[in-house]
């Protein structure tokens, strides 16, 4: 639904005496009665009468309340509750991403090719995503997994043809399911126990925060091992989803020759998989290893050469000398904001930088002179040190990186924008877009180096971002000077 059409219904619900903060549960009772009225084959093929539809909701009143309009009112609140996305209105439902969607969309084109038995785990991380899935796979037998026992009763009166259960009771279930789709959020010694519920020509997708997938633990170092000693992983993609990374991980069901990693890309509000290095899964299983980084580095002939040579030190990352800036609680006032924009390879556009009011617990990076800001346009990354006597708020889609030792962010700028860093920077490209993410940023090695070579680098790299600045602005002059000269003046 669109904004216009949830306000549009909203205000219909308001003239059928539903006021908003009741619209959810008229939305399950419609759900609810609608399933279990026409599963009787007499109503489904005659249907039945406006005050029978009355008296069966007056039945479920214990668990809902009571609507208190007539019944022929009644029978339009019912009609336009099955006519909305019943998530839309669930409170505490949240609003699901484009990159959400679409990983849910290759979900559901997943189970569709699949047999008849569907679980969808974690299911409270997508819940706006969950009518698309019932309506899309009206065929399957679906099952939904979650750890919230109150979503758990409210999701069986939405979608009553499902089968609603806490993640514990996946431990006692029998179900051999054809497709499972697993949000992960607890560990991946969890999801490595929920692979045993697929079946034997089964795929499983699975969707679990990069640091819970190597969390440093005696338990998810054994299922890591098992996993991969399985032979089961078919892909591994690294994947960003609003700026915070993910693994997404495709099992089968039967052991597979070859495991695929590379980067997760959204083109079109679609997902696609780029392949940037395809290894044998005894090989993988062998490596007991799994840092994305690693295959993706390995994925470049370039770097592998580079690391052979031991040029640069992968312990040695820009994360031990510099700290990622996350977005913080701004104070209701008026900021100085930075768009994307406004960051060349020159350095920050002043003239870009605009002041606009933020609203009191309205969130935001605040960055400081001395920072370094890092952001994708044009096809292309763009990095800029924030200058002396400057500082504002960060738009969305642009990083920032704070020096917390000797390194500085000129340095910082001088090795990523130079041919080895933007190796390095490829390896988070996805067909022709880049998925810059601060903590993958942090992983990067960062070459060693003195004080003198320090100050060196930062004096180059700032001379010539000061010459280059200069020359930009001459350009910018001059084509705004030629609309007077060539406009300004009648043919001669």
């Amino acid at each position: 639904m669109t904004p216009q059409d949830i306000i549009d219904a909203t205000n219909t619900f308001g003239r059928y005496g539903v006021p908003e903060e009741n619209i959810f549960q008229e939305v399950m009772r419609a759900r609810y009665l609608d399933y279990f009225l026409f599963s009787n084959p007499s109503n489904a093929q005659y249907g039945i009468s406006i005050e029978d539809l009355y008296e069966n909701m007056k039945k479920t009143a214990d668990r809902l309340g009571l609507y208190e309009g007539d019944a022929d009112t009644y029978a339009r609140v019912y009609t336009l509750a099955l006519r909305v996305d019943p998530m839309a209105f669930a409170p505490g439902a949240g609003t699901a991403r484009q990159e959400v969607r679409a990983l849910l969309k290759e979900a559901g084109k997943k189970a569709e090719e699949a047999g008849q038995t569907i679980l969808f785990s974690g299911a409270e991380n997508y819940l706006p995503v969950l009518d698309d899935l019932f309506k899309d796979l009206t065929t399957k037998r679906i099952a939904l997994a979650m750890n919230s026992p109150e979503w758990k009763e409210k999701l069986h009166m939405v979608f009553p043809r499902g089968r609603m259960m806490m993640e514990e009771e996946l431990d006692a279930d029998t179900e051999a399911y054809n497709y499972i789709f697993n949000w992960e959020t607890s560990s991946i010694a969890h999801a490595a126990s929920i692979t045993r519920r697929l079946s034997e020509k089964g795929t499983m997708d699975v969707l679990i925060p990069y640091a819970l997938l190597l969390e440093d633990s005696e338990e998810a170092e054994d299922a890591r091992k098992a996993l991969a000693a399985e032979g089961k992983l078919v892909s591994y993609y690294d994947t960003d989803l609003g700026g915070k990374e993910y693994a997404f991980l495709r099992f089968a069901g039967e052991k597979s020759p070859a495991v695929s990693f590379g980067e997760s890309g959204f083109e079109a509000g679609a997902f696609h998989g780029y392949d940037t290095l395809k290894l044998s899964s005894e090989d993988f299983a062998a490596a007991d290893d799994w840092n994305i980084d690693i295959y993706a580095y390995n994925g470049s002939p370039a770097l592998q050469s580079i690391l052979a040579g031991n040029i640069l030190d992968l312990d040695h990352s820009i994360g031990k000398v510099f700290e990622g800036l996350m977005p913080g609680r701004l104070s209701a006032g008026y900021y100085d904001g930075l768009s994307a924009e406004g960051i060349s390879d020159s350095g920050i556009r002043k003239d870009l930088i605009s002041s606009a009011p933020a609203e009191e617990g309205d969130e935001g990076i605040a960055v400081r002179s001395g920072d370094l800001v890092i952001t994708v346009r044009d096809g292309s990354v763009k990095t800029a040190v924030i200058p002396e006597g400057t500082s504002c708020v960060l738009a969305p889609g642009i990083l920032a990186l704070r020096p917390s030792g000797r390194y500085t962010s000129w340095y910082l700028k001088l090795y990523l924008d130079g041919p080895v860093g933007q190796l390095f920077l490829n390896t988070m490209k996805a067909g022709y877009s880049y998925h810059l993410i601060t903590e993958r940023i942090l992983r990067l090695p960062l070459p060693k180096a003195d004080d003198m070579v320090i100050r060196e680098a930062d004096a180059l790299c700032c001379k010539t971002a000061e010459s280059l600045a200069k020359a930009e602005e001459a350009w910018r002059n001059a084509k705004r000077d030629s609309v007077a000269l060539m406009m300004g003046h009648g043919q001669a």
